[in-house]
């Protein structure tokens, strides 16, 4: 089953951070409305448990699987294929209660310069990672096929992915664009909680999201 690529260094994080070799756990506040909300984990989860971080919200939960390009449920019952909550994925959740809500999980705070695999032209679902900075412009990203590390807009111009994301607004309940000035896009910067669509063009390429 296909992750975003830093499965592994998650998993290496939170059994480092159990055994308390880095700094105090936080705790990582997700607000959420009612009806849909496209979220992310801006801290590795201690317990990755989907209830464990999503609390009743994991019940039907979607993730989005790139390769099979299809929806993942989380079911209780059987919870194998929908996996543990990674830093970098992002996640549909469904709010039942008018008004507002917060999801809330202690973490680890690992803000920095993270890779996040786009395996597969086409969409991937991409969460950001980051608790500081807060927000990250789109144009700041970086894109790389292993080969070459190209800025956003050059890695546009070579054709290598969109010149926008996809976010969404919970209170609009409407998709806004995530992207390039040139783009004219609703907004520029990628937040904190949030997650985005991107499209890429080409397979094996990978987002780097700087921490700073």
């Amino acid at each position: 089953m296909h992750r975003t690529g830093i499965a592994f260094m998650a998993a290496a994080l939170v059994a480092v951070t159990a055994a308390g070799a880095m700094a105090a756990p936080v705790t990582a506040n997700i607000p959420v409305t009612q009806g849909w909300n496209l979220v992310a984990c801006p801290a590795v989860p201690l317990n990755p448990d989907p209830a464990a971080v999503l609390g009743p919200l994991a019940d039907g939960a979607l993730r989005w699987d790139p390769i099979a390009r299809r929806y993942i449920s989380y079911n209780e019952f059987s919870p194998e294929e929908f996996g543990n909550i990674l830093l970098g994925d992002g996640y549909w959740v469904f709010r039942t209660s008018a008004g507002s809500g917060t999801i809330s999980y202690s973490g680890a705070d690992v803000s920095g310069d993270h890779w996040i695999s786009l395996p597969k032209a086409g969409w991937t679902l991409v969460g950001y990672p980051n608790m500081t900075p807060t927000s990250k412009a789109y144009e700041a990203l970086l894109v790389t096929n292993g080969i070459e590390t190209k800025s956003m807009a050059a890695a546009v111009a070579a054709g290598w992915i969109a010149d926008s994301a996809q976010g969404w607004n919970p209170s609009l309940r409407r998709y806004e664009t995530v992207g390039l000035p040139d783009a004219f896009p609703d907004l520029e910067n990628l937040q904190i909680n949030k997650a985005y669509w991107f499209q890429t063009l080409v397979d094996n390429l990978a987002l780097i999201i700087p921490g700073s």
